[in-house]
């Protein structure tokens, strides 16, 4: 398993070389630069998408029945999988590597998918960026779910997913 620094260094990397200095960050724009396709549709509850390699090709399939920020997180979970992960071959009629989010994305079961979460979070929740946010808020425990819904709307993330980030990055105590 990557050490936690080596992907907030690999996301830190990616939204340095594109000039991204400011939340929300715009994960489409970052898949095209690594000429990343990626594609909405419909799909089952609990696939939320997956990164498909068909030799030069590189798509990411989002589930478009999915609320917005989730999808953003799909996003980013595969951009993380196509810069960490070469991907599990499957047959169709051609051959693929695909990595797929699902249900079991969420479960910190599997190492692919524990880290592709963690480069999903650095990649959206820039700790840097987060600090500078808190500094500028100055939330104090009475108002730290105010500040938790502030963030989620400002980094177009699910409250759970900046709740997450804030704990992980030591800035706050688990919110009861």
């Amino acid at each position: 398993m990557r050490k936690i620094k080596g992907l907030e260094e690999e996301a830190r990397k990616l939204l340095q070389s594109n000039g991204i200095s400011r939340p929300p960050v715009p994960v489409e724009n970052l898949a095209r630069a690594l000429e990343i396709d990626v594609r909405y549709s419909p799909g089952k509850e609990d696939v939320s998408g997956a990164l498909i390699r068909d030799g030069e090709s590189v798509v990411i399939a989002v589930n478009s029945a999915q609320h917005e920020n989730r999808q953003r997180f799909t996003i980013a979970h595969e951009i993380g999988h196509f810069l960490l992960h070469k991907g599990t071959q499957v047959h169709f009629d051609e051959d693929f590597r695909v990595n797929y989010r699902n249900a079991v994305s969420s479960e910190a079961t599997n190492i692919g998918e524990i880290e592709a979460n963690r480069f999903a979070a650095a990649l959206l929740m820039p700790e840097d960026f987060l600090r500078r946010d808190l500094l500028r808020l100055q939330p104090d425990h009475e108002r730290i779910n105010e500040t938790i819904q502030s963030l989620s709307v400002r980094y177009k993330v699910s409250t759970r997913a900046i709740e997450l980030r804030l704990v992980n990055l030591g800035f706050i105590s688990p919110v009861e």
